[in-house]
């Protein structure tokens, strides 16, 4: 049976993981909508593995039947379906997600080995993005997490920050994917579009989903990254204790690496990029 497939590929640090808990915790709700939900767990265990996928290591044809039992084991007769993994796009590691100057620079290809999958289906990608200023620093302390410390600036190495662009990535992901329609929002309107983001998924059916109270993440204060820079290792245990002893705050002021031209020049970058990616054909691009 031919199915419409939306598959949401992050990226990262953009509030996905509500998105993707959201959505498989409202799963029961959807399914006499005709929906059905595969979340990272499935897809990261089931479609032979996905890391062999992406790189281009396994037999297309034969990834193609087992991608048909696949949806068969995982939402039966369900018309729609929303598969969810924002590991499809790439990692955080500097060499996956700024590599020549460009935001996940392989993507394109990783993403296109998901979609051909599918190729019997109608298919559409979703792509959420946020704004380079606080993504960088959020993808670089999430990087860090179970490992020994290292700076801001040893994570961006020799990236120029203007090349950095999403605008760019989306084109990419247009080009490697040829007619398959992509949708796009910002993080920073997230609350406010979340629902309209899970009716260009799913349709009608998006009413049924309850979205989870949201636990914000406090981030880091100036203070408390110094205080893991001196521990030197960045665990569950060692960012528990920096939060706890240096709260962002009046008292502890967030950490911020940027210089004023840094700033601007981020800032500006990523109005240009919501103008362009706004008037781009084939992309739709989803504001409160």
């Amino acid at each position: 049976m031919r199915r419409r497939l939306s598959i949401l590929i992050g990226a990262h640090k953009t509030a996905s993981t509500h998105l993707q808990r959201s959505v498989t915790d409202s799963r029961a709700a959807l399914a006499p909508h005709g929906v059905g939900v595969i979340g990272p767990m499935p897809i990261g265990a089931d479609v032979l593995p996905l890391s062999g996928l992406l790189r281009g290591r396994a037999d297309p044809e034969l990834l193609r039947l087992a991608a048909e039992g696949f949806l068969r084991k995982h939402v039966g007769d369900a018309e729609r379906v929303v598969l969810m993994n924002e590991n499809i796009l790439g990692s955080l590691a500097p060499n996956m997600l700024l590599q020549d100057d460009r935001l996940y620079k392989f993507a394109p290809g990783r993403v296109k080995r998901v979609v051909q999958l599918f190729e019997n289906h109608d298919v559409q990608v979703g792509v959420a993005i946020r704004a380079p200023r606080t993504f960088l620093v959020s993808a670089w302390q999430e990087n860090m997490k179970g490992h020994a410390f290292h700076s801001f600036r040893q994570y961006l190495g020799h990236t120029d920050l203007s090349g950095l662009r999403w605008h760019r990535m989306i084109k990419r992901l247009q080009q490697t994917l040829s007619e398959v329609p992509v949708f796009v929002w910002r993080y920073e309107d997230y609350p406010g579009v979340a629902l309209s983001v899970l009716q260009h998924a799913m349709g009608d059916a998006a009413q049924a989903v309850t979205l989870r109270e949201s636990a914000a993440n406090p981030g880091f204060s100036g203070a408390a990254i110094n205080w893991l820079a001196a521990h030197g290792e960045v665990s569950k245990e060692s960012t528990r204790e920096a939060l706890q002893r240096f709260p962002k705050g009046t008292e502890f002021p967030a950490y911020d690496p940027w210089s004023d031209d840094e700033r601007g020049l981020l800032d500006r970058t990523y109005d240009q990029d919501c103008a362009k990616l706004a008037e781009m054909p084939g992309v739709t691009l989803i504001r409160p």
